[in-house]
């Protein structure tokens, strides 16, 4: 792990006593325009000082809970494929099913490590994932294990009938013609009523949420790689977090920030709000 500074808001804690633990992967494969999604934790982090730890809407306080932010795993040069590789098992030598995580990215390829680190202790686990985009193509470019592809990488590591995909309304003809099991895209049915839907089927089993920034409207979150008009409003997305309050979350993330398209920073603003919001919404309480 690289020591990060600042660390991200209410992370006072040791790892050794924490319960709830944060870190970054600064990783970015292959980019076809929009760069900078690597720069992202460190972006994150800086935004999450112009925030308050305490929630109004939830009463609760990121000063209450046992939080720690580890810092950024290494990674290391070579294909895309070895550097991750070398984040997952990084990852497992600090995950323990105890723990809650947070991960800050880095490309939506960032979360592949972390479900390949946590799949196989947890054969039950499902993940839904808000994004803009489904990230299932096969290959981009030439290369299997990049953002458009990341979706596609996760279902090699958890069986794609435990994996929700919500919000999606932008992405190539085939990954709206050859839909997954669970495929929700917002130009059916709003993601809000998508996640109220399958809520049943996500409760009862370990949880992981993984949320592209792109989900967002680029009108209050335009720091992203690939931004598409009519997505939702911070607001709606963070009442579809809380929709998720009584499942057992073991984890979440926040990707794809990029400040380089955002001079103002309102992404990083904006991503450090719902992951406030976020990890209240599922830990707060215990």
């Amino acid at each position: 792990m690289h020591s990060v500074s600042p660390r991200f808001i209410a992370c006072s804690g040791t790892p050794a006593e924490a319960r709830i633990l944060l870190f970054g992967i600064p990783f970015e494969g292959t980019v076809n325009l929009r760069k900078g999604a690597h720069r992202g934790p460190g972006e994150i982090r800086l935004a999450s000082d112009s925030i308050e730890t305490y929630s109004p809407a939830l009463g609760l306080d990121l000063r209450d809970l046992a939080l720690a932010d580890l810092g950024d795993c290494h990674v290391p040069g070579g294909s895309p494929r070895e550097a991750l590789a070398a984040v997952r098992e990084e990852i497992r030598g600090f995950w323990s099913p105890e723990r809650r995580t947070v991960m800050l990215g880095g490309d939506h390829t960032a979360t592949l490590p972390v479900l390949e680190a946590l799949a196989p202790r947890l054969p039950d686990l499902r993940v839904l994932q808000l994004d803009a985009h489904p990230d299932t193509r096969e290959e981009f470019l030439g290369e299997r294990y990049c953002y458009a592809s990341a979706m596609a990488r996760v279902m090699e590591a958890v069986a794609p009938e435990q994996v929700y995909q919500v919000g999606m309304r932008a992405g190539s003809r085939e990954e709206f013609e050859q839909r997954r099991p669970h495929f929700f895209p917002a130009t059916a049915v709003s993601p809000f009523e998508a996640v109220r839907r399958i809520l049943p089927e996500l409760s009862g089993h370990p949880l992981y949420v993984t949320v592209d920034i792109d989900v967002v409207d680029p009108s209050e979150a335009p720091g992203t790689g690939a931004p598409g008009p009519g997505g939702l409003r911070i607001a709606e997305l963070v009442r579809i977090i809380r929709l998720l309050e009584g499942c057992d979350v073991v984890g979440t993330d926040l990707v794809e920030v990029a400040h380089a398209h955002d001079p103002s920073g309102r992404t990083g603003i904006a991503a450090a709000w719902i992951l406030r919001e976020a990890i209240l919404t599922f830990w707060g309480k215990r």
